[in-house]
């Protein structure tokens, strides 16, 4: 009963969210479903398959950008600081993610689809926020 309220909340909360960081959050969770994806089957271009095919080049480029803030700031990618090309960059940090267990794997996906949503929405809200949204919506879409 608990957590059907929570839940119901959550789900109230997400709708009461501004569409704009929604549809960023929607984006940086597709993002980081692919990266999940590419852990198990890994392929020669790792940007043009987690990056939706449909997306303008403007938002793509914010994509790209984004993504290197994110690996910079996240600890398990410093052995791929050396790459100066984004794929070899984002390949080199896939492998550093399969070495962590599956859960460490989700928390650190999560907290990049969070990071994600709060570059590509300018930063506009607090970090905590774009995090908490960010669980909202992942909890919300599994249910």
């Amino acid at each position: 009963m608990f957590c059907t309220k929570i839940k119901s909340r959550l789900k109230s909360l997400l709708h009461e969210f501004d569409n704009y960081v929604d549809m960023h959050i929607d984006t940086a969770l597709k993002i980081t479903t692919e990266l999940k994806r590419l852990l198990s089957s890994p392929v020669a271009d790792a940007l043009v398959a987690i990056i939706p095919g449909d997306i303008d080049k403007v938002i793509r480029a914010q994509i790209v950008n984004a993504l290197g803030k994110v690996m910079e700031a996240l600890t398990i990618a410093g052995n791929c600081r050396q790459y100066t090309d984004m794929n070899d960059k984002l390949k080199c940090f896939i492998e550093q993610l399969k070495l962590h267990d599956p859960q460490l794997q989700d928390a650190i996906l999560q907290k990049i689809a969070s990071l994600l949503a709060g570059h590509l929405d300018g930063q506009r809200l607090k970090q905590s926020l774009y995090d908490l949204y960010t669980q909202a919506k992942y909890s919300a879409s599994k249910t």
